[in-house]
């Protein structure tokens, strides 16, 4: 290296040299606060400000953000009350019902409103059905069945003419719930024309809870072996 590129080290490395010592430096621009509004940082719209207002605007920015977090934070935990509260009526409603067709009365005038969905349907099997001998459309669902956990998203149209039967060309996605119990074994589906209202990163911890009471519920006022 020669001695005037000594004199005047390149560029680049006088900027790496100012970085390291702000860096190792962080009270610089306190014992220094004038340069905070002499310094210009150029603006994407072409206009100069200075460094303080710049920080200003990033912080304005992320306390934005930050509030935009919150209000999903609160929204999602206002929604979550609701259910519990909409659950804990459907589950002092259910206790009332006497026979099978008081309870699927009471599922579908709550959970039309609660899940805003267009289609509920219940379908409960046989264990002759259960085990594959009398009912093949059952053999889409058997996965599901053996998993015991609601399902949410989009089915086959023949799943869906088996579950919703005429109302199935306007289904564009569906919640499935298992129904089970002593000597009791079913689903219970919702239908929504909207792809997204039933889709397949949707929270199920309600929809569980849900199943478990219709499938007490259930059980409670059929007969055993129905």
């Amino acid at each position: 290296m020669t001695s005037q590129q000594e004199k005047n080290p390149a560029p680049d490395t006088i900027e790496g040299t100012v970085v390291d010592y702000l860096k190792a430096n962080p009270d610089f621009f306190q014992r220094y606060p004038g340069l905070l509004t002499d310094l210009e940082l150029q603006h994407d719209t072409g206009d100069a400000v200075s460094l303080v207002q710049r920080q200003v605007s990033h912080l304005r920015e992320e306390a934005a953000g930050y509030k935009r977090q919150l209000e999903e934070l609160i929204a999602v935990a206002r929604e979550n009350q609701q259910l519990n509260e909409k659950l804990h009526q459907l589950t002092l409603t259910l206790i009332d019902a006497v026979n099978f067709d008081e309870v699927v009365n009471v599922l579908e005038d709550k959970l039309h409103d609660d899940f805003q969905a267009e289609a509920v349907e219940l379908h409960l099997f046989s264990a002759a059905e259960a085990a594959g001998e009398t009912n093949p459309d059952l053999d889409g669902f058997r996965q599901f069945l053996d998993g015991r956990s609601p399902q949410c998203g989009r089915l086959s149209q023949q799943q869906l003419q088996y579950l919703f039967g005429p109302q199935a060309e306007d289904i564009r996605s569906t919640a499935l719930i298992p129904i089970v119990g002593q000597g009791l074994l079913g689903l219970l589906a919702f239908g929504s024309h909207t792809e997204q209202r039933f889709h397949p990163g949707i929270g199920t911890d309600y929809l569980n809870r849900l199943g478990e009471v219709v499938s007490k519920a259930l059980q409670v006022v059929l007969e055993p072996g129905f």
